[in-house]
Formats: C-alpha cells, structure tokens, sequence
C-alpha cells in the first residue's frame, strides 16, 4: 500500500515538473527569489529544523537548486511566532517556511493569534510521518493494551510526556482516552530531550513520536516501542504491532496526524508559487529523498493545488473536534 502511494506521488510529481516548467517558458531563473530564508518553528535540532535542512541538502546534491537557504528559527508558541513572522513579510517572495500540522491546531487554540495556516500561502504538503508508542526498556507494559488496563486501574495517575499540549501526541492521546475510557496525564516539554529524559528518569510512562524521536534508545535498548498508529506497520520495526490490531479503538483518529510542508507569505505572486513547487517536485522524485523518508519512518505524500486544500480543510475540521476534548480535559 505504502509502496504503491509512493508511485503514484511521484508520477504526480513529475507530471507537476513538466507542468511547471511549461507554464515558466524554458524554466528560466527569471522569477528565482534572491537570498532565501527557510523558517522553521524549532531551535537546532528540531523536527522542522532537520526537515528544514534536509530539503535544501537533497536539493542542492541533486542539482536542483544551487543556492543555500539559510534556517531561521523562530520557534515560539508552538508555530504561532514562525506564522507571526511569516505573516510580517506579505508579498515578500524569499521567505518559505516548514510548516506542520501543529501549526493548524496552534491557530486554532490561541483566540490572539494574528496570523494562522488559512492566512499564509500554502503551496505543497511533502510527507506523512508515522507516530509511534514506546516506553522505557524496563517498563511493565509490553503493549499499548498493558497500558490502557493500567491507565483503567490508575484514573489520571499515570503519565505521557511529549510536546505542546495542541500538538497531535496529545491530541492523538486525548481520542485514545475518549474512545477507551480512560485518562492520564499530560507532561508537555518544548524539546525531544528532555522528554526522553523524563522517560528514561521514571517521571513520564509512555511517549508518542516520530520513528527518529526513538531509534537511538531503541538501539541502544533504553527505549521499547508498544504500538503504532495508522494501518500499516512500521517498516523499520514490523514486529511492533499497530493499535488497531491490538484492539485499541482508532475512531476519529486522523488519517493524517503529523505531516510537513513547504509555506510562503501572504499575497504569494502565481510565478513565485511555480518557481518553489517546481522545485519541491523534482525533490520529492529524487532516489534521495525517497531514502530520507524512509529513514525517517515517514511516507511522501505530495500535494498542491485542490487537492492540498480538500486535505487541509479535512484537517482543521478534524483537529477542531479534538480540540474540544482538549478543553475538556483543561489543558492549555
């Protein structure tokens, strides 16, 4: 099934390439923006800084692009400062931005937010990252079902640590809990570190992530994996089972959870959308970038245009709902 999306993402982005090039005459650098800034939400080290920084590597390494794109960080509020930012530069065609999923639910949860997602010019979604369940090596719980009996036996008493309570870990676990009957709580750190730290310390019992939050104390046999979500099994790890077939109820989980894109300004012109689409096309084609995605746990998933939209419309309205249960709960 993954294989096959694959394909079918990458034929669209080369029809794309074509397209694009045919729009733009010979291709010509006539509308290339001069002296980009890629602005991520996340100090060095983060999840969009090293998605931010591997696009520009593959690009450049495949001869897509021969200029750099410096990273800047702007990584308040949970997307909120990056948005704000990018908000600021209207119009401005050397601005582009990695944007996430969390800064939808960001947009939606801050009432003050003066820029959001629906604001910005979105051009391209790139990928599809898997979240997993893992637990210290030495934890009781051999599976995400160990854990719900607890959490069942232990009302509010046992803890997941993870990022932003808008972000989707929490927003995944707060479904989870509707759906089980359960609840736990919630220990919110702005960086991987310290999360796994809090794990490996005995402060936090689970943590829901991306294949690369874990695959170091995976390997050095600090962490365990308990489930993953989604309908497909881990490539890396398909020995861990996904929730659904251990019986976790997954109705009014997103298909979608955590995904990354590319964002420009406000008032984006038509020719500097084509110049970066053209280019995020001929990347995710590339043999490279189909190699980070699946080091990284993920999938392609490339699109643009109406089909970008339906996706990110279907989205907002299943995070709103989520959101509810947030409130619910009283996190902030």
């Amino acid at each position: 099934m993954m294989r096959s999306c694959r394909m079918v993402c990458i034929a669209a982005a080369g029809l794309l390439v074509t397209t694009l090039v045919a729009c733009n005459g010979s291709g010509s650098d006539n509308s290339k923006p001069a002296n980009v800034q890629f602005v991520v939400d996340t100090g060095p080290g983060g999840g969009s800084d090293l998605f931010a920084r591997q696009v520009v590597k593959i690009a450049r390494q495949n001869k897509i692009m021969d200029d750099n794109w410096p990273v800047l960080s702007r990584p308040q509020g949970g997307g909120l400062g990056a948005m704000n930012f990018m908000g600021e530069k209207k119009g401005q065609p050397n601005y582009v931005a990695a944007f996430s999923s969390k800064w939808i639910s960001s947009g939606l949860t801050e009432p003050n937010a003066t820029t959001t997602v629906k604001d910005l010019t979105v051009i391209a979604m790139l990928a599809d990252e898997q979240q997993i369940v893992a637990v210290p090596a030495n934890s009781p719980y051999h599976n995400f079902q160990d854990f719900l009996n607890a959490a069942k036996q232990n009302p509010g008493q046992l803890v997941q640590v993870g990022g932003a309570y808008q972000s989707v870990d929490n927003l995944l676990a707060l479904q989870i809990e509707a759906n089980t009957g359960t609840s736990w709580k919630y220990l919110s750190f702005a960086d991987g570190g310290p999360r796994i730290t809090a794990m490996l310390r005995g402060d936090a019992q689970i943590m829901i992530g991306a294949q690369t939050d874990f695959s170091e104390q995976v390997a050095a046999g600090q962490l365990r994996l308990i489930g993953i979500v989604g309908n497909e099994r881990n490539k890396a790890y398909p020995d861990v089972p996904t929730l659904a077939e251990q019986g976790v109820p997954t109705q009014g989980i997103p298909d979608q959870l955590q995904f990354r894109g590319i964002a420009l300004p406000p008032g984006a012109k038509p020719e500097t959308i084509a110049y970066y689409q053209n280019i995020l096309a001929k990347l995710v084609a590339t043999p490279d970038w189909g190699k980070y995605m699946q080091e990284e746990g993920d999938r392609t998933q490339f699109f643009t245009g109406d089909e970008l939209k339906k996706m990110l419309d279907q989205y907002t309205q299943d995070v709103q709902r989520l959101i509810k249960l947030q409130n619910l709960k009283g996190n902030k």
